[in-house]
């Protein structure tokens, strides 16, 4: 008992120094860090001052010019998670709003270091993952044993991609998906088994209906090796003609942004609704789809880079073509597709991560509605001056679209809608997204002479080739310029609308504390 006296002794003189005293640096840092170690020894004799110590740092002023005051903010924010996830309400729930206010009205590192606490708040979601056949039991079958009937249907096939559609009887179809690598084949074991899973699920994420492909198995196997000759013009870059198969459901090959099938602005917001809900109460579950839309900040380095060249949103830096990643998004008018990208999280900072991941997504898709009202007004004028298409947008509309597909998406996660606070935030978002959408400034890509080094002869012909090269310089020689545009920021720079990322970062933190707390509140 008296080391429990003599450590709230302590801890009340160094909540009074940081309160009105210290303002160094180190000391404040060092004064953090032994609050932090009382509360993670001694939870249940903390109160509210203690709590209102930290977040008044975190709120305060003092430190936030100093060159590390990110790591302050979040050692403070950390440690008032810790204790969250350890207290019962009202103290839990109290901690909780007190950093999610704080979260409305920061900024820079003092944002991003409550968001990745808050990230850290335990969660445990619903789902299991799916029973996967051993991906390498693949069986040789016949094209025509695979589909019967369809000998017809087989002499005119559709590919699209790497999948070759097979037209069977009137408007009915099978869609065979191929392995474009050894492992990709496990991809698509998984993407068979998930099919299967989702056709269970379907009832608890009815927003409008959630139609998933039916998958074909056939003498006890989902991944089949096609014996015979594939008709049509098959692409080069198939694996062994490795292939899972499926019955696609209506609506999975039309996307809300085709630039070939313009649809009325209702279709359209219909479609990102229903697949924001959707895609909010498959994650809430901890079923993650990890490629709404293919997101990289720089491709070109994917090569020698251990993360592949992917975007990390939370460190806010240029997206990579952000157009042509918006191309064919995996949200159809059926709802989620392509589902050999769905994985099992279990985690908050994954969940914090995904969740910010998927509203970008669906963001740039909703800004390349506008674009591609005009697809051929992109990248560069004739007088070399950056193509202006910001009369392309609907601002209403897109505002409308942001907020309902933030709105949809949030109530799947948490059940509830989104906070007023955050709502208001997006006119002004709004307005910066289609100023940097809208003009097509950031063109330009190098290609540094390690990655070209990286690359056969060939490669790099075909590399250069691709992007409109048509005198081929020396390989290795110098950097090369490319305009392979538009990006969101210059080249190895930050993206060119931050108020993007700090909407990610305010919306993903609110929606995992709210996880958290629905959670909390029903185990007691």
């Amino acid at each position: 008992m008296r080391s429990l006296c003599h450590q709230q002794t302590e801890l009340g003189r160094t909540q009074a120094l940081i309160n009105h005293g210290i303002n160094d640096f180190s000391g404040a840092y060092m004064a953090v860090k032994y609050v932090a170690g009382c509360m993670d020894k001694y939870p249940d004799a903390i109160g509210t001052d203690t709590v209102n110590t930290l977040t008044g740092l975190i709120r305060s002023p003092r430190f936030e010019h100093q060159k590390q005051s990110y790591f302050l903010f979040n050692e403070a924010a950390e440690a008032l998670i810790r204790l969250a996830a350890r207290v019962r309400e009202p103290l839990s729930q109290g901690i909780i709003q007190a950093l999610n206010d704080i979260l409305y009205t920061s900024h820079g590192k003092r944002l991003r270091a409550v968001n990745q606490a808050l990230g850290e708040l335990p969660w445990e979601p619903a789902a299991s993952d799916p029973w996967v056949m051993d991906p390498l039991s693949v069986l040789p079958v016949d094209l025509n044993g695979l589909v019967p009937g369809s000998a017809a249907g087989l002499k005119k096939p559709r590919w699209q991609g790497r999948s070759m559609i097979i037209n069977t009887s009137g408007s009915a179809c099978v869609v065979l998906k191929f392995a474009t690598s050894a492992d990709n084949i496990t991809d698509l074991a998984r993407e068979a088994a998930w099919l299967s899973r989702l056709q269970n699920l379907r009832g608890d994420m009815a927003a409008g209906g959630f139609d998933t492909p039916v998958p074909i198995e056939h003498k006890g196997h989902r991944v089949f090796n096609i014996t015979s000759e594939l008709p049509g013009d098959t692409p080069p870059f198939l694996y062994r003609q490795t292939c899972i198969a499926f019955l696609p459901c209506p609506g999975y090959y039309e996307y809300p942004n085709d630039p070939e099938c313009f649809q009325p602005m209702s279709w359209i917001r219909h479609v990102f609704i229903k697949n924001a809900r959707i895609l909010g109460q498959m994650t809430v579950k901890g079923i993650v789809h990890t490629a709404l839309i293919p997101l990289f900040h720089n491709r070109v380095q994917q090569r020698r880079r251990n993360d592949q060249g992917a975007y990390l949103w939370e460190h806010a830096g240029r997206l990579d073509q952000w157009l042509d990643s918006c191309q064919y998004p995996n949200f159809a008018r059926s709802g989620p597709r392509d589902f050999e990208h769905i994985q099992q999280i279990d985690t908050g900072a994954r969940l914090r991560h995904y969740i910010g991941e998927h509203l970008l997504s669906f963001i740039l898709v909703i800004g390349s509605v506008f674009r591609n009202k005009a697809p051929d007004r992109r990248g560069l004028t004739p007088a070399a001056t950056p193509e202006d298409t910001r009369d392309l947008f609907d601002r209403a509309a897109f505002e409308s679209m942001i907020a309902d597909v933030s709105d949809n998406y949030f109530k799947g996660l948490c059940k509830t809608g989104l906070p007023q606070e955050l709502l208001q935030t997006i006119p002004r978002l709004t307005r910066e997204l289609i100023q940097t959408m809208g003009y097509d400034e950031h063109m330009e890509e190098v290609l540094r002479i390690q990655d070209q080094n990286r690359m056969t002869k060939e490669q790099y012909q075909q590399f250069l080739h691709q992007r409109g090269i048509k005198t081929i310089p020396p390989k290795g020689q110098t950097d090369i310029l490319l305009n392979t545009g538009p990006h969101l920021g210059g080249f190895n720079q930050s993206i060119s609308v931050p108020e993007l990322i700090e909407y990610l970062f305010r919306f993903s933190a609110l929606a995992v504390s709210h996880c958290f707390l629905n959670g909390h509140r029903l185990s007691g």
